[in-house]
């Protein structure tokens, strides 16, 4: 069970076991950074709930809910009739299953819909929300889910992927455990600038205006994104503030003589930064982002406080 996925061993365990004894949670959050198998897990789970249909895409029994339009978020309509299709009975299976992506991108109204059914959902049916910025949901909503968290994947776990699709293996150690933003890197040049860009602020000390200018290019190479998909471009920007956190730590880690490293020798810092402080700056500058201040606004409080 579980076995053509990568990672997350012990997440394959719980849930196999889960099955097995017939107390699969009815609701849960697979909750971890992009790219680390979130959505595949999930898939796969509900293939082992659901029957009777010979193509799973289309199957009448799974029901798959994404946030939409120029705002990215999810719709309280869309998510209304979502409701309403949680209590009717199955079509071609013994049971239900709902997974909703980038569950953060709920507003307050929305969440709030979907509490009562979270919290007594008929025993036919299994709902799955997907984040990765459990931070961003309101407490209500998690405390009605079991929370499974992803880790980010082994390089050599990366390197099958993307060997597999035909790309380099060099993209394997830029993507700091995220498997999409490997794939990213290999086939989106404009991202794989926006990383070496990142990397280069990162290995030593730039300062206003330089910083903001380096700042200034990386949202400029965003704005095509933006301009097509909000949602995408959204999960790129976290990609961006996800890198920040694993370089912060991977910091922490090199201070200790930790021989593993998400980044080259030339971006080590010395002192490290405190880890809890630039855990702070990050979610308050990514919080900043959310509530629409510009990106590179958000970025270079990330640069520029006191650690």
């Amino acid at each position: 069970m579980f076995t053509s996925l990568y990672g997350n061993e012990a997440i394959k365990s719980y849930l196999s076991r889960a099955l097995q004894e017939e107390r699969l949670p009815q609701t849960l959050l697979f909750e971890g950074m992009e790219g680390v198998g979130k959505s595949l897990f999930a898939r796969e789970l509900a293939k082992h709930l659901l029957t009777g249909s010979e193509t799973f895409e289309q199957h009448p029994d799974f029901h798959v809910l994404r946030p939409e339009g120029k705002s990215g978020l999810h719709a309280i309509d869309e998510l209304r009739k979502c409701i309403d299709q949680v209590y009717e009975a199955p079509f071609v299976s013994e049971r239900k299953v709902f997974v909703i992506y980038d569950a953060e991108r709920m507003q307050a109204p929305s969440a709030n819909a979907l509490l009562k059914t979270l919290e007594e959902p008929p025993l036919d049916t299994t709902i799955i929300l997907l984040t990765s910025q459990a931070r961003e949901i309101l407490p209500t909503i998690l405390s009605r889910c079991i929370q499974l968290h992803f880790h980010p994947l082994p390089t050599e776990c990366i390197i099958n992927i993307l060997e597999a699709q035909g790309h380099s293996s060099h993209f394997a150690s830029l993507a700091h455990g995220s498997a999409s933003k490997a794939l990213l890197l290999a086939t989106d040049s404009s991202f794989l600038e926006i990383q070496k860009i990142l990397l280069k602020l990162l290995s030593k000390p730039f300062f206003y205006p330089d910083l903001a200018d380096e700042l200034e290019r990386i949202e400029l190479l965003l704005e095509p994104i933006k301009e097509e998909s909000p949602v995408a471009y959204h999960r790129r920007v976290d990609m961006l503030f996800a890198t920040l956190l694993m370089w912060a730590r991977d910091q922490i880690l090199l201070s200790v003589g930790g021989g593993i490293s998400f980044f080259p020798e030339e971006a080590k810092v010395s002192p490290p930064p405190s880890l809890p402080t630039f855990e702070q700056v990050v979610q308050e500058a990514r919080a900043a982002f959310q509530r629409n201040m510009k990106l590179s606004v958000c970025l270079q409080q990330c640069f520029m406080h006191d650690s």
